[in-house]
C-alpha cells in the first residue's frame, strides 16, 4: 500500500507554482553524458562578495485533496478548487525554452508521469534536454509528498521507490533528486528525515512548524540546521542538512 499523498494548498495560491527564496541553488549532483551539465556546476554564477539570492519557482500540486487526482490534473470541478496541473507543465516547458537563465523544480512524480506519457517524442526530447542542462530539476522524487503522521515506513519507502524508479529509468543520473521536499505536511517526523538521509539526499526542506518554534528559530537564526535524525544510527549516517520554509 502506498503512503498517503498529503498536503494542503494554502489560501488561493492554487494557480501558480509557489516561489521561494533559497540561498543556494537546488540542482542535481553529477553530470551525465557529453552534453549534460546537470549538477551543482549548472548553478548560475555567483558573486562571492555579495549575498546571492536565487528565485526558484516550484510546484506544490496535491495528489488528491479537495478533488480527485483526475480532477486536479485535467482542471475539472474548478468550482471546488481552480487547479489544472497539466497546464502548469505545459507552460513551464514553453517558458524554459524562451530563456536559458530560467530554472524550475518539479516535485510530484505522479502528475509528471501522467503528463510525460501524453507528450510527443519531440516534446520528450526537449524535456530531456532541459533536465540534462540542469534547468528542469526534480526534487523529492516520490510519487507524492508523504503524509508524515500516520503512514508506516514501508509505505513511505514504496511510494518513494515508485517515483524515483521512473525518474531514473527516464532521465538517468540527471533525473536524480538531491533535495527532499516536504513543504506542506502538518507536522514532521524524525523518521522521515532519517529515511531521506539514508537514501542519500543532500538536504531536506520542510514547511509548517509550530509557531513558537518558528519564532524562536528566527530570533536565534536557526532556521537552518543539521538534523541528527536517529539516536541509534552512527553519525553521520542519519544526519541531514535541513532548512525550514517561511
Amino acid at each position: 500500500m502506498l503512503a498517503i499523498c498529503y498536503g494542503s494548498q494554502a489560501g488561493d495560491r492554487w494557480w501558480v507554482a509557489y516561489m521561494t527564496l533559497l540561498f543556494f541553488c537546488l540542482v542535481f549532483s553529477l553530470p551525465t553524458g557529453r552534453n549534460s551539465i546537470c549538477g551543482y556546476r549548472s548553478c548560475p554564477a555567483t558573486n562571492p562578495s555579495m549575498l546571492n539570492v536565487h528565485l526558484v519557482p516550484h510546484t506544490h500540486d496535491d495528489v488528491g485533496w479537495l478533488k480527485t487526482v483526475d480532477q486536479y490534473y485535467y482542471g475539472d470541478r474548478n468550482n471546488i478548487q481552480h487547479a489544472g496541473v497539466q497546464y502548469i507543465l505545459d507552460s513551464v516547458i514553453d517558458q524554459l525554452q524562451k530563456d536559458p537563465a530560467r530554472r524550475f523544480i518539479y516535485v510530484e512524480t505522479a502528475f509528471f508521469y501522467r503528463w510525460w506519457r501524453q507528450q510527443s517524442q519531440s516534446t520528450q526530447r526537449i524535456v530531456a534536454q532541459l533536465v540534462n542542462e540542469g534547468r528542469l530539476e526534480f526534487i523529492n522524487g516520490g510519487w507524492c509528498m508523504s503524509d508524515e503522521a500516520t503512514t508506516h515506513y514501508s509505505a513511505v519507502i514504496d511510494q518513494m521507490t515508485l517515483g524515483l524508479r521512473f525518474l531514473n529509468d527516464t532521465f538517468g543520473e540527471c533525473g536524480r533528486p538531491r533535495v527532499a521536499w516536504h513543504i506542506d505536511p502538518f507536522g514532521h517526523a524524525r523518521e522521515h528525515a532519517s529515511i531521506f538521509a539514508q537514501m542519500g539526499y543532500d538536504g531536506f526542506f520542510f514547511g509548517r512548524l509550530d509557531y513558537q518554534d518558528k519564532a524562536r528559530r528566527m530570533k536565534t537564526k536557526e532556521m537552518e540546521m543539521l538534523w541528527r535524525a536517529s539516536e541509534s544510527l552512527t553519525p553521520p549516517l542519519a544526519d541531514l542538512f535541513t532548512g525550514t520554509n517561511l
